[in-house]
């Protein structure tokens, strides 16, 4: 039963009990989600407020919005280094950390390091994110020998296994979570301040354990996408459409179309192809990382095809790229480089972006010097030998096959990334259709 604590609002004298420290997307989500629980944070990293109004279907984009509303309400507040934390006031501290890499693991290092020296006794620690079995009892001996503070006795120590992998807000609330900690009294303490913002969280006494568990749910989808793209690339090769074969076998299994990016959850793959050594770790996960990280090939092999079919070459086509989320983007904070665009570029074509209604940022270095980008669909394929569809879902009046056929180029192909349209319906408006699973991989 929940405690009266739990549907508190914390006063202005305990205004920032919640700190937050890092630079990750799942940093930023936790204040929001906290903030709209009635509960005040205080938001370490590199996070600022959005203040366009223009409507978005981007998750960080939304965060950002509601970000800015909490600094005015004073919900929330963000500072931009670890020395303006106040730590007295700190009842609960929360990382916000993968341990994929090297240099997040040095990172998260020096951030225990310097708030060792700075803990007040009580402070209970919740480090989140991603991480090899056994890296928090790694933590609770740096926190012990850099800060003299025993983890267990003086600070509080707990560990939980959070990804944002994309989803919505609404959807990254009601996710199940894992609560780890080995002391009942903290874990029933941070449950209830969880449980605010994921109301399907369980706590566990095995830490190990639950940092195991955290590691499952993205590996499983990364190697359920590879097989899905090895089963769509045998069916091309024995000229059946995915599909059509993919319809006769539902219920069989949990196989669906394609994904063609496997998101944040290749965070998840990363930790767990590093236990163990190259010979003797998981060489399935090892594989199946191999298989997703070609797929900016298979692309790239699928729209010379597709051109081929119209006579034409790849270099000097004009190719539309209709959507960038199929492509993975959004998933940051920052926009990074995007591959495939990168890819087109060096092979000469000649490239133009419509971004999507929803998507928050249309410049930068993500989308490259030489690609023009549009402000509707239609002015984007404008003259367009080959367009590559990576909407996630339709945008009403404007994904439309025969109004697109009417302003490209003929012969003219389609290429549908994300399984949005109709193949029979591109076929009748006069494009040759080509999808991951339909359409030939070699040129």
């Amino acid at each position: 039963m929940r405690t009266e604590w739990a549907h508190m609002v914390i006063n202005e004298t305990d205004l920032r009990s919640v700190g937050i420290i890092g630079s990750q997307p799942e940093a930023l989500l936790l204040s929001v989600l906290f903030a709209e629980a009635g509960i005040s944070s205080i938001l370490s990293g590199p996070f600022d407020p959005l203040l366009d109004r223009r409507v978005t279907r981007n998750p960080l984009d939304q965060a950002r919005r509601l970000l800015g509303i909490h600094m005015a309400n004073r919900r929330i507040e963000v500072v931009n280094n670890l020395d303006t934390l106040r730590y007295s006031t700190i009842r609960h501290l929360i990382l916000t950390s993968h341990m994929d890499t090297s240099q997040s693991i040095a990172l998260q290092e020096r951030v225990i390091r310097e708030i060792s020296k700075s803990l007040s006794i009580g402070t209970s620690i919740i480090l989140t994110g991603l991480c090899r079995p056994g890296y928090t009892s790694t933590v609770s001996s740096l926190i012990e020998r850099m800060g003299g503070l025993k983890p267990g006795a003086d600070v509080r120590l707990c560990y939980v296994p959070l990804l944002w992998d994309g989803e919505g807000l609404q959807a990254f609330r009601e996710t199940p979570r894992i609560l780890a900690s080995t002391e009942a009294d903290t874990i029933a303490d941070v449950h209830e301040l969880f449980f605010n913002v994921f109301p399907a969280i369980t706590s566990v006494s095995n830490i190990k354990a639950a940092e195991a568990a955290g590691l499952f749910a993205p590996v499983y989808r990364e190697v359920a996408g590879a097989l899905e793209l090895e089963l769509a690339s045998i069916c091309v090769r024995g000229g059946v459409d995915y599909a059509d074969a993919l319809r006769l076998c539902r219920g069989v299994g949990s196989l669906g179309s394609p994904r063609l990016f496997a998101r944040r959850g290749s965070i998840g793959s990363e930790i767990a192809v590093s236990v163990g050594s190259s010979l003797s770790g998981p060489s399935l996960i090892r594989t199946a990382r191999r298989v997703n990280e070609d797929l900016d090939r298979r692309i790239m092999v699928m729209v010379k095809g597709a051109l081929a079919r119209c006579g034409l070459r790849l270099r000097h086509s004009r190719i539309a790229i209709l959507g960038l989320d199929g492509l993975g983007v959004n998933l940051g904070l920052r926009p990074e480089s995007i591959g495939l665009l990168q890819a087109l570029n060096r092979r000469g074509a000649v490239v133009s972006v419509y971004p999507g209604s929803g998507l928050g940022w249309t410049e930068g270095d993500a989308l490259g010097a030489r690609v023009t980008v549009e402000r509707s669909m239609v002015k984007a394929v404008e003259k367009a030998n080959c367009a590559l569809v990576a909407l996630e879902r339709p945008e009403v009046g404007e994904l439309n096959p025969h109004r697109l056929a009417a302003e490209m180029s003929h012969p003219a192909a389609l290429c549908d990334l994300t399984g949005v349209l109709e193949a029979s319906n591109v076929e009748r408006a006069g494009l040759f259709y080509a999808s991951i699973g339909r359409g030939s991989l070699e040129v």
